[in-house]
């Protein structure tokens, strides 16, 4: 077949690698020559996509051609049975006996009659089996570069998830499955490992990072415990890298000094908090600034400081009761607040005493002005013998109390 080309047998043979059975070039053209220019086309378009069955070889992709099913055909692959020729995978169908009468009769009164159907007549669905996994042993030949390019895009530099992957598709040739040294040496036997390093160090100070320095939930987006994490770190050269991350974390936080900032962090980041060793530090805090809050909110409030605290804070209802567990507040005691007792202030309730100074004052202005001086009495009022001090004249200069001048010329003519 002249459309068999040197770029269709290299994408066979890297379709079969993925598929678990890899093969030759000169076996892909020998299943590939008694092909028709429709079942070639055919051929083609299965190489585009990923194989359906495991495993499949050169005369299973030639058989998918055909038309014959993924199952059937590693079925087949797995047992040895796929034929040289181009004949279909179905028998023809056998011909028909001879039709009679009695034949045609019991056909009509099948037809006419109803069928019941018995649950003992129903077979039970056999699931089918299984194919066995391909050995770890074919990824380290040329062809298993490619599944291991592909596996490296799918999970990116996470070891745990790559190592699953591996364990799922492939097994050793004890049986067990792969594990992180297999992966290791697959890196390695590709030229792989400085370059997965180097990404594997980005991808985990990237995860630390958008988990704001908590290593714990770093650890579950990479597949690591935390343990695993801080190993991770050491063998790639990132532990000071990542607790200068971890440092930085903490001093925003140290930062938020507001009562009610660390109110809410205490109640709802605490993993956080006990994961970079802040939650001693923020408990005591609390312990220390919270009294002073609760004392001025007693000073005008009666019966539970719980609703006013919540209020003050900011908090959710059932937030303050469960500080007040964590620290060791009792917010239901009764406020101790009584009304101040008025005391004379001693101001109001001395009496004055006459010093010295005042009676020098005093006999300085009756020496100043005798005749005012004289004229009072203790009791303030005026002496009978005491002189009329003349009427002040007013801004008009007229006197009150003196008689109106009378008109010259004589009284005014009526008009």
């Amino acid at each position: 077949m002249t459309g068999i080309d040197d770029e269709l047998v290299a994408r066979a043979l890297r379709w079969c690698a993925e598929a678990g059975c890899p093969s030759t070039a000169a076996d892909v053209v020998a299943a590939l020559e008694p092909l028709g220019w429709d079942e070639l086309l055919a051929a083609r378009a299965l190489l585009a996509d990923p194989p359906p069955a495991r495993p499949l070889g050169p005369r299973a992709l030639a058989e998918l051609a055909r038309g014959a099913s993924p199952a059937q055909a590693a079925a087949r692959e797995i047992a040895g049975e796929q034929g040289h020729s181009a004949a279909p995978s179905h028998p023809p169908p056998k011909p028909e006996a001879p039709a009679t009468r009695a034949n045609a009769l019991k056909r009509v009164r099948a037809a006419v009659a109803p069928r019941i159907r018995r649950a003992s007549e129903h077979a039970a669905p056999t699931s089918p089996q299984a194919p066995p996994q391909p050995l770890l042993d074919a990824l380290f030949a040329s062809e298993g570069r490619t599944v291991l390019e592909r596996l490296l895009r799918e999970h990116g530099a996470r070891r745990p998830r790559l190592s699953a992957a591996l364990a799922a598709g492939w097994r050793r040739s004890d049986g067990s499955p792969p594990d992180g040294g297999d992966l290791e040496r697959l890196l390695d036997a590709h030229g792989f490992a400085h370059g997965f390093a180097r990404r594997e160090h980005d991808e985990l100070l990237h995860a630390l990072r958008a988990a704001g320095g908590v290593r714990r939930r770093a650890a579950e987006v990479v597949g690591f415990t935390p343990a695993e994490l801080d190993l991770a770190l050491e063998r790639l050269g990132a532990r000071e890298e990542a607790e200068a991350i971890r440092s930085a974390h903490r001093r925003d936080l140290r930062r938020r000094a507001l009562l009610a900032d660390r109110v809410r962090l205490l109640l709802t980041e605490e993993v956080r908090l006990s994961d970079l060793g802040l939650l001693e530090e923020f408990e005591a805090d609390l312990r220390a600034r919270l009294p002073d809050l609760l004392r001025a909110l007693r000073t005008g409030k009666r019966g539970p400081l719980g609703p006013a605290l919540g209020e003050s804070l900011g908090l959710a209802p059932g937030q303050p009761q469960m500080l007040a567990r964590r620290l060791g507040i009792d917010l239901d005691a009764p406020t101790l607040t009584s009304k101040p007792t008025s005391t004379p202030s001693p101001r109001s309730t001395a009496t004055r005493t006459s010093t010295p100074n005042s009676t020098r004052t005093r006999n300085a202005s009756a020496t100043r002005n005798p005749t005012r001086a004289s004229t009072r009495t203790p009791a303030g009022t005026r002496r009978p013998d005491a002189r009329a001090r003349p009427a002040r004249p007013s801004p008009g200069g007229k006197v009150p109390g003196a008689a109106r001048p009378k008109r010259r010329g004589g009284s005014r003519p009526h008009r």
